[in-house]
């Protein structure tokens, strides 16, 4: 397992300032000598033991022997270095713990072996620096472009750089804080890295982020493979890239993890709710300084207790045996299995080398080198069922890229198997210089394919006679409809009257695309046409069904009973949210209609919440094909928030936040804790005003911010007198009746769908039945105990954002407690029609004794949210990260199709390289 965190020089250097060098967390008694690692400290000169005044110097951006600044100096605030740490699992350790001297010396040579390979696979791809440059933004008369305050605005323009590597020091510990075995390195990276230009810089700490997961399931790997061949042990399967030494049972792993058990104690005592920001706060305030007890006195305590699990030393003796050869990979299943839909384009339509390092490390029951692995991700990569696409960043198809030199660069005409783009930078002197190269992206020929069939379909089935209204008619519709706007008249306009095989509404936040389809249904009708709905979620159809009057029903069921009986002839189906539908079930979806000449229209919004699955599709068929977008909202009532929304999803994130910093709908909290208070609070006002609990939400990033914030307002909502009459405990949930709640699983014969919400009107103690009013249709539905038991309720005073899509209520409270995207962000902020206010924790925790925020604090919270909301999470198509490709690329499906079958029409891999194959597998 691999952990990544980074402190603040003034934490490391207060540490080995308060207390003496041997005492310091990576210089103290009990843990193993520091050593210098990485392959700038080796440029640096630096081998063998650490000294703590050569750590002081590296952490203050000095040169650790002579004392020379490394480039600039860091900030006093900023981040000195990145501890990234390597970890066993509980039965590595406990095999290290409790066996034979001979035995414990291997499995320290072998975690060693296989924190120096990961650590030189982590260097080799995520050391690199970035440049930067300034440049005055200037109008059409050359003049420069000012600020509101009348400063000059400035373009920053940045570029990555390819550095010498790690300046790192490691240090290797024994025990967790509970004293139980935990065999773990800290590998502390300086946050100082020489540019190829010769320049120091930080680290580009995104890439310690993007490669992290690659390292970690690459080091587990190497370690099972180590032991394998040195002690002969056999694993238990592989989850998450880690697997357990079989033998070991989980009461005896349990013996050794008091640390767990600890924190699981401590939770529970105080009444903190079982999710992640409770945990860390457990860890926090049970973190006691480590006891550097002796080893030996260790060691006794551990063999007498792992007695009392039946831990013996026989029974260790047998979990070994000799040596052995690590069974080979079989490439050719491996292959198969990354490639297929539930492989490495499950849930993105591309993917890059490291997640195939990843893949390929997990799915090694007894390990790999990392050569082995590597070798194997790159055969992969060279097989005919995977297409090499442009970079994900910067790439245009005069990019150039590297084949295997630097020295003959060439243009890349169509996709090229390199495994980067690379950008030649040039030195301040004038001279080039090999800038570091960016991923390039990779798909599947099955997923290009599929793509490629759905635009070619769109593109064919442009005025290709499907249904249609005659216009006198729609106009009629229309006359009757006074109410719609005059964007919806002309997308009812455009779906009525295209013939088009496939039309596309976008309909952002508030827009009312429900309108729309309910006189598309009428006009259907009409024409005696029939007409069907579908959505991925059943609330959604259920919701399309209730406002438009189209028979709906979800993706999976419609695909499913069509799948062999087909759908009626030239049917007109409508897609709900089809921006969130992956792009295997579309492309489904357009195969049923086609095959029955139909007309399918596809209504959503590419710039609300994406795809779970691989996707991308929606937005390549808007880009390709006259879709029409509404622009009225008729949702929120102020015009100040619709225009801060407008902003907000056009990615003019700034003047957004300013809008809603201005009319005080942007509140920022000191902490975690007292930006949740601040939301919870505001929230109680309101609903206690109104005296409506239907007319406010609390809507949190992820499952346990909701929790907490659902925890909070029920215990709110329990000191009024909201609630009255008996109550029903389960899984962890007290309900009474006048309870929010939240249906978790459809259950089509009691009525309820996943994400209904509803309010308790009554509570059987005897039976723990549930009688309950939904907010859809308000009709009771009575939801019996099973149904509980199985946590299929939960509290419904604050959804997730994705919960969240769909609804509209009076007010939100929005919690952000980190990182987040714009999409997310805009949704939750268009729920409520006449307020919604977004609540911020700072992120970095103010000084205990302050009670309130700093200007400079605030300001640094809104900038760090700026930049978040910066982010799109939004999926792009593969066919997207072809050459050429556009909304001007109208041949870009036909180019995407000779790929695929140019691909599959090359001879296999696996028979001409089958040696290299061999090689990579260990045989």
């Amino acid at each position: 397992m691999l952990s990544l965190a980074k402190a603040a020089k003034d934490y490391y250097l207060r540490k080995l300032g308060e207390i003496s060098p041997g005492e310091d967390y990576y210089l103290r008694g009990g843990t193993a000598t520091g050593m210098w690692r990485g392959n700038g400290a080796t440029e640096l000169g630096l081998s063998g033991t650490v000294s703590a005044e050569s750590l002081v110097r590296l952490f203050d951006g000095q040169h650790p022997g002579t004392g020379e600044h490394l480039g600039r100096s860091l900030r006093k605030d900023g981040v000195a270095a990145w501890d990234v740490t390597f970890s066993a699992d509980k039965s590595v350790s406990l095999l290290w713990a409790l066996g034979d001297p001979e035995t414990r010396q291997q499995v320290l040579e072998a975690f060693e072996e296989a924190t120096s390979e990961a650590l030189a696979y982590f260097e080799s791809v995520a050391s690199s620096t970035r440049g930067a440059s300034k440049t005055p933004v200037l109008d059409d008369h050359g003049d420069p472009i000012l600020n509101e305050n009348g400063t000059p605005r400035f373009r920053v323009e940045s570029w990555p750089i390819a550095t010498t590597g790690y300046v790192a020091a490691s240090f290797t510990e024994f025990t967790s804080r509970a004293d139980d075995p935990q065999l773990h390195t800290h590998v502390v990276v300086a946050n100082k890295v020489k540019g190829n230009d010769g320049v120091w810089r930080t680290v580009d700490g995104r890439l310690l982020y993007r490669y992290q997961l690659a390292a970690g399931y690459l080091h587990e790997a190497v370690l099972r493979r180590e032991l394998t061949e040195r002690l002969g042990v056999h694993w238990q399967p592989v989850s998450n890239g880690m697997a357990d030494i079989a033998g070991f049972t989980r009461p005896q792993i349990e013996a050794f993890s008091r640390r767990r058990h600890q924190l699981e104690t401590w939770r529970q005592e105080q009444g903190l709710p079982d999710t992640a920001a409770a945990r860390q706060i457990a860890v926090i305030a049970t973190r006691n300084p480590k006891r550097d007890r002796p080893l030996a006195e260790l060691e006794a305590e551990w063999r007498q207790r792992a007695v009392e699990v039946d831990l013996t030393p026989g029974q260790i003796a047998r979990l070994i045996g000799r040596g052995r050869d690590v069974t080979p990979a079989d490439p050719e299943a491996l292959f198969e299995s990354l490639a297929s839909m539930d492989g490495l384009t499950a849930h993105g339509s591309t993917f890059a080398k490291p997640e195939v390092v990843k893949e390929i490390a997990g799915a090694l029951p007894e390990g790999g080198t990392r050569n082995q692995i590597e070798a194997l991700a790159g055969m992969f990569l060279g097989t005919r069922d995977v297409v090499p696409l442009l970079s994900g960043r910067d790439a245009e198809p005069s990019d150039i890229v590297e084949d295997h030199a630097l020295d003959e660069p060439k243009t890349l005409n169509e996709p090229l198997a390199a495994d980067r783009v690379v950008r030649p930078m040039r030195r301040r002197d004038g001279s080039l210089f090999p800038g570091v190269r960016h991923e390039r992206l990779y798909t599947t020929t099955e997923l290009l394919a599929t793509e490629s069939r759905v635009v070619e379909q769109a593109r064919a089935g442009i005025g290709a006679g499907r249904w249609t209204a005659p216009g006198r008619l729609v106009e009629g519709r229309l006359r009757r409809n006074r109410h719609l706007t005059e964007g919806q008249r002309e997308m009812v306009r455009q779906f009525a009257t295209s013939g088009n095989a496939i039309d596309i509404g976008i309909g952002p936040a508030g827009t009312g695309k429900t309108a729309v389809m309910a006189v598309i249904s009428q006009l259907a009708a009409m024409t005696g046409t029939e007409i069907m709905g579908t959505a991925l979620a059943g609330r959604t159809a259920a919701g399309l069904q209730d406002a438009t009057g189209i028979p709906a029903t979800t993706l999976t069921r419609l695909i499913g009973e069509s799948k062999d009986r087909g759908l009626p002839p030239r049917v007109v189906l409508v897609v709900d949210e089809a921006a969130m539908v992956g792009t295997r079930q579309l492309a489904a979806v357009s195969d049923l209609v086609e095959a029955v000449e139909g007309k399918l229209i596809l209504i959503g919004d590419d710039r609300q919440l994406p795809e779970i699955d691989a996707g991308g599709l929606f937005r390549a068929l808007v880009n390709r094909l006259p879709a029409i977008e509404l622009t009225d909202n008729v949702r929120q009532h102020q015009a100040w928030e619709r225009d801060a929304l407008t902003q907000l999803r056009d990615g003019t994130v700034d003047k957004a936040m300013k809008l809603y910093q201005q009319r005080r709908r942007l509140v920022i909290g000191q902490d975690r804790d007292d930006t949740m208070g601040h939301a919870v609070q505001d929230w109680y006002r309101h609903v206690t005003a109104t005296g409506d609990l239907t007319s406010g939400l609390l809507i949190g990033y992820d499952n346990d911010t909701v929790d907490e914030l659902n925890q909070r307002a029920r215990t709110h909502i329990a000191a009024s007198r909201h609630l009255d009459g008996p109550t029903v405990e389960t899984a962890e949930r007290v309900f009474q009746a006048g309870d929010r709640i939240l249906c978790r699983k459809n259950q089509s014969r009691l009525g309820v769908l996943n994400g209904d919400l509803a309010t308790v009107t009554n509570v059987d103690q005897e039976s723990k039945n549930l009688t309950v009013r939904l907010d859809r249709d308000a009709e009771t539905r009575d939801l019996p105990g099973w149904y509980l038991e199985l946590g299929h309720v939960d509290y419904g005073y604050a959804l997730t954002g994705h919960k969240a899509q769909g609804v509209t209520t009076s007010r939100t409270f929005t919690v952000i407690t980190g990182n987040t995207d714009r999409e997310w962000v805009y949704v939750a902020m268009s729920r409520g029609r006449h307020a919604n206010t977004l609540y911020l924790a700072s992120p970095e925790p103010a000084d205990e004794q302050c009670t309130h925020l700093t200007h400079q604090e605030r300001k640094e919270a809104l900038d760090a949210l700026t930049v978040s909301l910066g982010r799109s999470s939004v999926q792009t198509a593969a066919i997207d990260h072809l050459p050429g490709s556009g909304p001007a690329s109208s041949d870009i499906a036909e180019r995407a199709a000779w790929i695929v079958a140019r691909r599959q029409a090359e001879h296999s891999e696996l028979e001409h390289r089958s040696p290299g194959i061999e090689l990579a597998a260990g045989r």
